[in-house]
């Protein structure tokens, strides 16, 4: 079992937020960034869980997500 893997389904990821911008870094060394600012996230060590059922949200909501993340930022 590598070190990065706390089961088989899950991976250790290193998360971090600086100045608006999220920060994921994955065992291998990439990084995936957003430019969002979400204060219910800590930056740490976290596990990252990965599963083949999609737990994204339809079209409707996530044009809902984007729409009030668009006017908060411009407020």
């Amino acid at each position: 079992m590598e070190t990065a893997r706390l089961v088989d389904h899950q991976i250790r990821v290193e998360v971090t937020q600086t100045e608006g911008v999220l920060t994921i870094k994955f065992p291998d060394g990439s990084c995936v960034t957003w430019p969002v600012s979400d204060l219910s996230v800590s930056s740490g060590e976290m596990y990252l869980t990965l599963s083949p059922k999609a737990t994204l949200p339809d079209k409707a909501a996530l044009a809902r997500q984007i729409l009030q993340e668009i006017l908060q930022v411009n407020q």
